[in-house]
């Protein structure tokens, strides 16, 4: 190879790591922030067990001051590839506790990040809609992304109309809660106290949505069902099964 030709590689080859560099430092430098945190700091916060309930409201609230412009950001944290690098990180946890016989730190869920994050951004979330609705035809689909969903507001009914024939029977039960809890305005989707240390985790929330689910399919089976000795309610006992004569 003469020397002109090694000068033009060497010329093309440092034009290539000099683009690379620039794309990296562009998308570092086009991360949101807000009291000098990056957004991905903020998203750790979110998934930290020694944080107090007030340090993660904290976290909610510096979303909300980012707003849309998160967006982008916490999409790329819902695909498959995020999803699959958790998968793999969780699994070498488990081989590193067995091997270590104590219990290793848990590590960052990516996508639960991502959620509580557009969860907090609420309206201002709009934008993740189609990305969000990726997740409910997952095999299994997402159990939190519905209630993400509803918590985007009135933006959300078409794809919660649509989700009331989705292929799971859990989604159609979930999309069926949330569109009567937006026509109701319910409490589990707008919060008496929105913002701030007293206001109620995305967690306990979720808790509340998933326990209301519980009880929409308990009715549901016992409306199916007329004819079994069903309790009125999830929660009361059921009658005692006697013995055939």
């Amino acid at each position: 190879m003469n020397f002109r030709k090694k000068s033009v590689l060497v010329l093309l080859t440092l034009m290539i790591c000099v683009a690379g560099c620039f794309t990296v430092s562009s998308q570092t430098t086009n991360e949101p922030s807000y009291q000098n945190r990056q957004l991905s700091e903020w998203l750790r916060d979110f998934d930290n067990d020694n944080l107090t309930p007030e340090q993660q409201a904290m976290a909610a609230e510096a979303i909300r001051h980012i707003g849309s412009p998160a967006v982008p950001f916490l999409v790329e944290r819902l695909s498959d590839a995020q999803l699959m690098q958790s998968k793999i990180e969780m699994q070498k946890r488990r081989e590193r506790q067995s091997v270590a016989g104590f219990t290793v730190g848990r590590p960052p869920d990516p996508r639960h990040e991502a959620l509580a994050s557009l969860d907090a951004l609420g309206s201002a979330a709009v934008d993740a809609l189609p990305a969000l609705e990726k997740l409910l035809h997952e095999t299994p689909p997402d159990p939190q992304a519905i209630y993400v969903v509803a918590r985007i507001g009135p933006a959300s009914i078409p794809l919660l109309t649509t989700s009331l024939t989705n292929e799971e029977k859990l989604v159609r039960l979930q999309a069926k809660l949330c569109l009567e809890m937006l026509n109701s305005r319910a409490e589990l989707l707008y919060p008496r106290i929105p913002v701030g240390p007293d206001a109620p985790s995305f967690r306990l929330r979720l808790c509340e949505f998933n326990l209301k689910v519980i009880h929409g399919a308990f009715r549901e089976y016992k409306a199916n069902h007329p004819g079994m000795e069903l309790p009125n309610d999830v929660n009361q006992t059921p009658p005692p099964s006697l013995p055939p004569p």
